[in-house]
């Protein structure tokens, strides 16, 4: 009489054919991924940056004194207080964000000033105050979204997206 073997495990093939399987989905996510990746250390560097110019604003309202945001490399930043001079608050590089570059506009300017109202002065060095940054990716990947912070005159900031391909109404379109 014959009897039937119950099989226990898997077979080589059967490990080889998941193995090949495993290697092509991973093999078709990783561009995704790293462009998913890059996006989101764009829109963390944003927000980093649109964070510490409201902390820089609403310290100069708080405190009734100028108050300026000076961005470094990276989306690193220090929120000070201008006169006595003392520092409020400072977001280092390294916190999520190793990939992001930074550009403000004017070119040359790295620092804008809040007066007691909360509305942009001229800062007290003369140097051109920030209009915009524009936070991007120092990687090369097809399909990255950078984004724009514009900052009016009277103080608020906005982050919005510079694609041009927007549609006029869209929320998201920069103004300028």
């Amino acid at each position: 009489m014959l009897t039937k073997r119950i099989q226990h495990g898997v077979s080589l093939i059967e490990m080889l054919i998941g193995l090949v399987v495993l290697a092509s989905l991973l093999g078709l996510g990783a561009p995704s991924f790293m462009l998913w990746m890059q996006n989101t250390q764009i829109r963390g560097g944003a927000d980093a940056v649109l964070n510490g110019l409201q902390v820089a604003r609403t310290e100069a309202i708080r405190r009734n004194k100028a108050v300026q945001f000076v961005l470094g490399n990276q989306a690193e930043w220090t929120v000070s207080v201008v006169q006595p001079f003392a520092q409020v608050q400072y977001r280092p590089m390294q916190e999520g964000t190793p990939n992001v570059t930074v550009q403000a506009s004017p070119g040359g300017s790295g620092t804008v000033t809040f007066d007691p109202m909360g509305g942009r002065t001229a800062n007290n060095d003369g140097s051109s105050s920030i209009d915009t940054i524009d936070i991007t990716s120092n990687q090369t990947v097809a399909g990255l979204r950078p984004l724009r912070i514009v900052i009016s005159p009277s103080g608020s900031a906005r982050m919005c997206d510079p694609d041009t391909n927007l549609p006029v109404g869209d929320p998201r379109r920069c103004t300028q």
